[in-house]
């Protein structure tokens, strides 16, 4: 399914337009994301000189209309990424090319990159803010992420492939995204933001705080980063934003040796869950103090009365009970997903057989004309992808011995599959809730069950007797 982000850039402190621009742009057209810059289309411009081609729209504008703004808005940056296994580099750098220009109407300049250096095939599209005639600029109003996501869903659609249906805000503008609440605190605000642009897979840590600053952060860099809020009054170090937020913590995330669990604002949770017991003796060794034991001591009391409340609501009455019910949640959950694995294995089994038979109604014309030309060198330089495709494309059909499926069929089938993984994942989350209180449940039991039970406890006042 495709998921679509908007993000303007501004001109950089320090930078020229025209320098950052080309940073940008020489980022999405690198050749080891784009096979080689094959994966790169244009419109207005070329890929070698799209840069200096911005900025001529821009002295073009400026020279009409004499606006001169600082920090202005030089271009606007579009990315659309794909459910891996779903579409071909080819395909995508297509509907990239048609997004942008029903994003542009045509009359604004702009880069389409797709890469493929990721699991999932991503388009990245910069295009300038400044029209090819001069007259005014691309305007980012409220209802271009909404703009953004609908004609990319239109695409999708058109050509066989998933979209978002249940997009919960996440195809919105930052700001909507965030819900706008406003007692979010700056440290939340930071994790948020952090956890935001990590699900873009930035590349790299430097990519990662470009995003950041992007989103009206300022970055302050030294023996340890620290970042100020778009409304911030001072800069807040990262690795006081708690342990999953560090440097290293977030490089090693980014490298793949590291999951990043999100740390909820505290406003997120509520009195409904069942909550774990603390072990504050432990706390007390590690450090702690009185008032955190204090604390902790309600904690517990809530925790085990939230416990004792729930087994009597679903009449569980016995240790027993409760981990055969967990057992059941778990081989329930694990039937599902190995439902969804098998779904997405033939998902994408059939989007490789549709494919190939694109590919070879495609290149038909080009192959027979290759092999009339007897074979010729010359010939297959001229046209090495169509032919490489067609190659691919008979490979498929031999591998079926001939029988494959009409593109109708096919389509229908994905469409079936794609209806039960629907249904499996949301029975997936239905689990979830019941299977964490469960779990929560019975850490708590076990807790309970190494305390010594207060009657067992000699009272001070006795021992003092006794001696």
């Amino acid at each position: 399914m495709a998921t679509t982000r908007i993000m303007p850039l501004h001109i950089s402190s320090g930078k020229s337009p025209g320098k950052c621009i080309k940073e940008r742009l020489a980022y999405i057209m690198d050749p080891d994301k784009t096979a080689s810059g094959e994966l790169v289309t244009t419109y207005a411009c070329a890929p070698k000189t799209a840069a200096n081609e911005f900025m001529l729209c821009r002295a073009e504008y400026l020279a009409k209309t004499g606006r001169d703004i600082p920090n202005e808005i030089i271009g606007y940056h579009f990315r659309q990424s794909f459910k891996p296994g779903e579409i071909t580099p080819d395909e995508a750098n297509r509907i990239g090319k048609e997004l942008a220009s029903k994003l542009s109407k045509d009359e604004y300049a702009y880069v389409v990159a797709t890469h493929t250096d990721r699991k999932h095939i991503h388009n990245h599209i910069i295009m300038c803010s400044f029209p090819l005639d001069g007259d005014h600029k691309y305007r980012d109003v409220k209802r271009s992420a909404t703009d953004l996501f609908r004609l990319s869903d239109e695409l999708c659609r058109e050509n066989g492939l998933s979209v978002v249906t249940d997009p919960q805000g996440k195809t919105v503008t930052y700001d909507k995204w965030l819900g706008n609440k406003k007692d979010l605190s700056n440290r939340d605000f930071l994790r948020m933001a952090i956890d935001a642009a990590l699900r873009l897979d930035p590349d790299g840590f430097d990519a990662l705080m470009r995003m950041m600053e992007e989103l009206g952060c300022r970055i302050k860099r030294g023996a340890q980063i620290s970042i100020m809020p778009p409304d911030g009054k001072r800069y807040i170090r990262l690795d006081t934003l708690g342990p999953e937020y560090s440097e290293t913590a977030l490089r090693e995330t980014l490298d793949g040796h590291h999951v990043h669990i999100p740390k909820k604002p505290r406003r997120n949770y509520t009195d409904s869950q069942v909550k774990r017991l603390i072990d504050i003796e432990a706390k007390l060794r590690a450090g702690k103090g009185r008032g955190y034991q204090v604390w902790a001591e309600r904690h517990n009391i809530d925790a085990k009365a939230q416990s004792v409340i729930y087994l009597k609501e679903n009449h569980i009455g016995s240790i027993d009970e409760l981990e055969d019910r967990i057992e059941e949640l778990r081989s329930e959950r694990n039937r599902l997903h190995a439902s969804v694995r098998k779904t997405q294995t033939r998902m994408k089994e059939i989007n490789r057989l549709r494919q190939a038979i694109r590919d070879y109604g495609r290149t038909k014309t080009v192959y027979t004309q290759y092999r009339e030309s007897g074979w010729s060198p010359k010939f297959f330089d001229e046209h090495r992808r169509e032919i490489e495709a067609h190659k691919k494309a008979q490979d498929v059909y031999s591998s079926l011995d001939g029988k494959m499926p009409t593109q109708k069929e096919l389509t229908a089938e994905y469409m079936l599959l794609r209806e039960q993984k629907s249904r499996d994942n949301a029975a997936m989350e239905e689990l979830k809730p019941e299977l964490t209180t469960l779990n929560h449940i019975r850490y708590n039991f076990h807790i309970l069950e190494h305390d010594e039970l207060p009657e067992q406890r000699t009272p001070r006042r006795d021992r003092r007797e006794a001696r």
